[in-house]
């Protein structure tokens, strides 16, 4: 059987004698929840922060489920227009007046949100809540504003774990949270398929796991708000290999970047792979014509590339051209932990072979 490569993860392997601290990975934040998604993340500190007024400017370039919290907690959302080196636009930032809360964030785990700087400032100086989304770049070792005053991000994005997520504060918040068990048992049954699947080849357990994770899913789109993160996937982050991690996501980046830089179809966003980034995906963009193309042959291969993200329906992007552009022709290539130099090469080969 050819090598799967991409879609979702499967259950991580547990080590011997794990010993359960925080997480090496989170070390840098301090006054730590750990929830069993981003968006309860994102809901925990709606349900406790008191902003100048109830608004929130986010990029336009965002995930529905950032979005999502804001609109079921009473917020007027706004959203600033982000080009297509995936850097936010001052310009359009500045359009907006006394804005309750801000949220930023670096994609695919570069400082692409370092011009903000000034922006940063000017709003802590406003009294206005800044948050930075750190899903992204939860591996990057970047130097964060001081002017950020919380920190949410999706751990589960990152390896196979049923539930995880996590905010992070200056000040101290409340964490007495229950847990989900539909959420997390569902999505560990669906790891556990895919894990079989992978082991075994077997096509029918392919088809079983991705119907548990969208019921997982499901799950969670009814259900915003917060719950703690369930006891295996804390186990399992506090046995991670991080640097191992890091490594393999750099080392694959690499030869992407170096064996991609010259299929014309393709342009590739000005990330520069410098030595405190650790990439969760390499994205390029694509003809808006041509992507569904390209990804139904690297499907048809075995290499399963997701769009980030569909355009939420709460963004008017046909005011936004340079955001739209973003929606319409990003693609991104799986680089994770899971693969390896031969995998990379098998991707590089096929995209080279889509006249």
């Amino acid at each position: 059987m050819t090598r799967e490569i991409g879609s979702e993860f499967w259950l991580e392997n547990m080590p011997e004698n794990s010993i359960c601290n925080s997480p090496n990975f989170l070390g840098e934040y301090k006054n730590i929840n750990l929830t069993s998604s981003g968006r309860g993340a994102i809901t925990l500190l709606l349900q406790q922060i008191k902003p100048k007024r109830k608004s929130a400017l986010l990029p336009a370039y965002i995930c529905e489920s950032v979005i999502i919290p804001f609109i079921e907690m009473c917020y007027e959302c706004n959203y600033y227009e982000v080009d297509e080196n995936l850097i936010p636009s001052i310009k359009s930032i500045s359009e907006f007046k006394d804005v309750g809360v801000f949220l930023h964030l670096g994609y695919y785990g570069f400082s692409t949100n370092s011009n903000l700087k000034n922006v940063l400032k000017s709003f802590d100086e406003n009294s206005t809540i800044i948050i930075e989304d750190v899903t992204h770049s939860l591996f990057s070792d970047y130097e964060r504003s001081k002017f950020n005053h919380f920190y949410i991000g999706s751990i589960r994005k990152w390896f196979g774990i049923p539930s995880g997520g996590f905010l992070a504060s200056k000040g101290t918040l409340s964490s007495k949270l229950d847990e989900k068990p539909s959420f997390s048992e569902k999505r560990l049954e669906a790891l556990i398929s895919k894990k079989d699947y992978i082991e075994t080849g077997n096509i029918e357990l392919k088809s079983r796991a991705l119907s548990q994770f969208s019921e997982a899913e499901n799950n969670l789109d009814e259900d915003f708000y917060p719950y703690k993160i369930d006891s295996l996937s804390y186990e399992i982050i506090n046995t991670i290999n991080e640097e191992e991690l890091i490594r393999k996501r750099r080392q694959n980046y690499l030869i992407l970047y170096n064996g991609l830089k010259e299929i014309p179809y393709l342009h590739h966003p000005s990330l520069p792979l410098d030595e405190n980034t650790c990439p969760m995906f390499f994205p390029v963009l694509i003809e808006k014509e041509y992507r569904t193309v390209v990804r139904g042959k690297l499907a048809e291969q075995g290499i399963y590339c997701p769009i980030h993200w569909p355009v939420p329906p709460q963004i008017n992007t046909d005011i936004m051209d340079t955001t739209k552009s973003i929606y319409d022709r990003i693609l991104s290539i799986p680089c994770d932990q899971r693969y390896g130099e031969e995998d990379m090469e098998r991707i590089v080969t096929v995209l080279k072979c889509i006249c």
